[in-house]
């Protein structure tokens, strides 16, 4: 049985990692962190016939930490898995460059698998994305579309940066050059090369994303709608049972998915 510690343990993905785990006899939950600024810190979180109490320090024995914060949170937790020697699913977004130099050095310690989309089927989108913009070339305009609800505070989302990226690596793009982040006033023709990207925050939108490809007299569209939050839980919980035993380095999706 792997032993998980679960970092934003109160909020929404970390709730729903947990309840998840609750369910499958392959995990057992020992630890549950949050940070003392957080409303719910202190609260008692049910997990099968015990409870987890939700707090900021870790005395437990854990296999593999699952992490569902903010920045600070993971930066906060990330020493400590260094430290103790154990593996770190990463899934908060909007990291600095500092941030991610730091995520980066402890993949030289410990096994790190930080992803921005834990999704199969967002992972299977950015290897199409790749391919399509690869064999379209040129000729059609690209636009990146993502759709978050309005309590998220980051933007372009994570898994628009990852599909950008996707982009420009299959297409050479340049990201200083040909990236242009939303539009306003006289923008002028539309250089070939460009590559558009657009973020809408409304509701309780779980996730939505959007490639476009526009050629002359047709366009190409792959889009990825998410409608539970499980289906990120679900990859995590996969993720982290694919960590525990890896030898250390730094992973995503599409390590664990066979998608490289």
């Amino acid at each position: 049985m792997i032993k998980l510690a679960v970092v934003g343990a109160t909020g929404r993905m970390g709730t729903r990692v947990l309840a998840l785990a609750a369910e499958d006899d392959r995990f057992e939950a020992v630890a549950a962190l949050t940070g003392r600024d957080d409303p719910k810190f202190g609260v008692t979180i049910p997990f099968r016939d015990k409870s987890l109490t939700a707090t900021d320090q870790c005395e437990a024995d854990f296999d593999v930490m699952v992490d569902f914060s903010i920045p600070a949170g993971t930066m906060a937790w990330l020493p400590v898995c260094v430290e103790r020697n154990k593996p770190m699913v990463i899934g908060p977004t909007g990291f600095t460059d500092e941030q991610l130099a730091a995520i980066d050095e402890a993949g030289h310690t410990i096994p790190v698998l930080k992803a921005t989309n834990f999704s199969l089927g967002v992972n299977l989108l950015l290897s199409l994305v790749a391919d399509a913009a690869s064999k379209l070339g040129d000729g059609y305009d690209i636009e990146i579309i993502e759709h978050h609800h309005n309590r998220k505070v980051d933007a372009p989302s994570g898994t628009a940066k990852s599909l950008l990226h996707s982009v420009l690596e299959s297409t050479g793009r340049d990201r200083g050059s040909d990236v242009i982040y939303g539009r306003e006033g006289e923008t002028g023709l539309r250089p070939p090369r460009e590559v558009g990207v657009h973020a809408v925050r409304m509701g309780d939108v779980v996730g939505l994303h959007e490639v476009h490809f526009g050629g002359q007299g047709e366009s190409v569209m792959l889009q990825h709608r998410a409608t539970s939050r499980d289906t990120f839980a679900s990859g995590a919980l996969r993720a982290a049972e694919w960590l525990v035993g890896q030898g250390a380095g730094r992973y995503d999706m599409r390590d664990v998915l066979g998608l490289r």
